[in-house]
């Protein structure tokens, strides 16, 4: 369940945003690439969350499509599925323009302030976490 780790590493960010302040609600936009799902991702921050002032905060989660740009005719389309090749031309050689990131778009304080835009590095967190993962296993 990579939805743990992500709230773990959204959570980072909102302690990090908020300096100490309880937090009311929290909106994020996560790229459809990540494959999260939602009640999960809520889910698992809640557990993250407590004993946190992010503790009991509202989580609302925006998904950002994936949008693809070909390298071979220079064509941007969005990925509605698999296969990862341009729609045009079926070029493999694209490059991913949206839809793989995860950003917190704000952070709301009890006391209403509103704190923009933090970029979570989603694939360092995943990563570590499947390292930490991987040596637990053996």
């Amino acid at each position: 369940m990579h939805e743990m780790a992500l709230a773990e590493g959204i959570l980072s960010v909102v302690l990090e945003a908020s300096d100490g302040a309880n937090v009311r609600s929290v909106d994020l936009q996560v790229g459809a690439l990540q494959l999260v799902v939602p009640e999960s991702l809520k889910f698992s921050f809640e557990l993250a969350s407590e004993g946190t002032p992010a503790h009991g905060a509202t989580i609302r989660i925006h998904e950002t499509p994936a949008r693809l740009k070909c390298n071979a005719c220079g064509a941007e389309t969005v990925l509605r599925q698999p296969p990862f090749q341009c729609e045009r031309c079926s070029s493999p050689a694209i490059t991913i323009l949206s839809g793989d990131e995860v950003v917190v778009d704000s952070v709301e304080l009890d006391n209403g302030e509103l704190i923009r835009r933090r970029e979570v590095p989603a694939n360092e967190i995943l990563e570590e976490h499947m390292k930490e993962h991987h040596a637990g296993s053996h």
